[in-house]
């Protein structure tokens, strides 16, 4: 059985370092806005039959923007026909300070 000063110390420690968590402000980057420019398109028949989307987003930096862009394609693209998937793809054709 552990004593009761092992106790206070583990209680003393826990309080001090919720504290020191707690009081901590979360880093805010500053994003910057971008124009992101992706092309979904059926890898089948080739890249220059897919569709151009231009999307505003706000990110630290253009690599980001590119990535969390073609990320977030998925969600506005038709996967299914019949119940059956269709082949899609995405790629960045270009980004661009708005």
């Amino acid at each position: 059985m552990r004593s009761l000063g092992t106790f206070a110390a583990v209680a003393a420690l826990t309080t001090t370092c919720m504290g020191t968590v707690w009081a901590e402000e979360p880093a805010k980057t500053p994003l910057k806005p971008f124009s992101v420019t992706i092309r979904v398109f059926d890898p089948t028949k080739g890249i220059e039959g897919g569709q151009d989307y231009v999307l505003p987003v706000d990110s630290p930096d253009a690599e980001h923007a590119i990535a969390s862009t073609t990320a977030n394609a998925a969600s506005f693209t038709r996967k299914t026909e019949g119940g059956k998937p269709l082949p899609v793809a995405f790629t960045c054709i270009k980004v661009e300070p708005r």
